[in-house]
């Protein structure tokens, strides 16, 4: 079968009219469009695709326009590279070659997710346990990248099912290139779901060091808050400008209000140990008795 492929738009053409108005509307239309969009009739799909996953956080994207046929194919922006290996291999209808296209970008993105679980890593070695100063800021680049690399990507598996819609009499999977472009595009997916919940999981291990460490900060400023509480309230007590304060007089006063400030703290040190305040927050007071009561035992049956 005799067709031909197109690579630029200035090309004049004929258009059969069962794809002239389609045609009309995908050149005037979607070649100038900078977003991701499939448009599936019968015979025949076109519409737009983004090609570059580097370039989703710059304006303007790098954008691929595409219309298959069973006679013609033609394309927009896809890199001359691609469409040259595509060419040299002859494929005997449009679609297969349009899905061949498909698999070398899909190859290509291969070496861009390489790197990103490269940078994942390195992140998650880095983490060992702590929260370092602007790490948050890090995974959530992670995070946000790695949702680019989804965007990126899920339009390609929707062309694989989009061109059973279009060409329903033909079996798909029996050529070569589809199942190729099948193959790497479900790779690509499986690896960046496991990237997503790699990074879901390093968010929430850095959200639960950060509260963790918060809370130690807190009780270790609310114990010692409560422990020099004694000195406050005593300091203040006696630092007062009455004329009649009998301890002033004592002999011993100066060794009563130290007594009494040593010995409120005390208790107060002896009551939060005993409410297991003072311990790590991850003990609970019924956990601390229960592993008493087993020392107990154990020193029982030992003797």
């Amino acid at each position: 079968m005799n067709w031909e492929w197109y690579t630029r738009p200035e090309e004049i053409v004929h258009v059969d009219n069962h794809y002239e108005e389609a045609y009309t509307y995908w050149l005037e239309q979607l070649t100038t469009a900078k977003v991701t969009k499939i448009i599936v009739e019968q015979d025949y799909m076109y519409g737009s695709l983004t090609l570059d996953y580097e370039q989703l956080e710059r304006e303007p994207q790098k954008i691929g326009h595409y219309f298959v046929t069973r006679d013609f194919l033609w394309t927009i922006g896809f890199d001359d590279i691609y469409c040259e290996t595509v060419a040299s291999k002859q494929y005997a209808t449009p679609i297969e070659a349009f899905y061949d296209l498909l698999a070398e970008k899909m190859d290509y993105y291969f070496h861009g997710i390489d790197e990103y679980e490269e940078r994942l890593m390195v992140a998650q070695r880095e983490m060992s346990g702590q929260v370092p100063a602007q790490f948050m800021n890090e995974i959530f680049g992670l995070r946000s990248e790695v949702e680019r690399w989804s965007d990126t990507v899920v339009p390609y598996r929707e062309l694989l099912m989009a061109g059973r819609e279009a060409f329903l009499d033909l079996k798909l999977d029996d050529l070569n290139s589809y199942r190729l472009a099948t193959y790497r595009v479900d790779r690509l997916l499986t690896l960046i779901e496991h990237y997503q919940g790699d990074v879901i999981a390093m968010t929430d291990l850095a959200a639960t060091l950060s509260n963790f460490r918060g809370n130690e900060i807190m009780k270790a400023l609310t114990v010692f808050t409560a422990l020099t509480t004694p000195v406050v309230a005593f300091g203040a007590v006696w630092g007062m400008n009455f004329k009649q304060m009998p301890e002033l007089d004592w002999p011993l006063g100066y060794l009563f209000a130290w007594l009494m400030i040593v010995g409120f703290t005390i208790l107060i040190y002896f009551w939060l140990k005993r409410k297991n305040w003072i311990g790590s927050l991850l003990q609970f007071p019924n956990q601390i008795r229960g592993n008493a009561k087993l020392e107990k035992q154990r020193r029982k049956m030992h003797n």
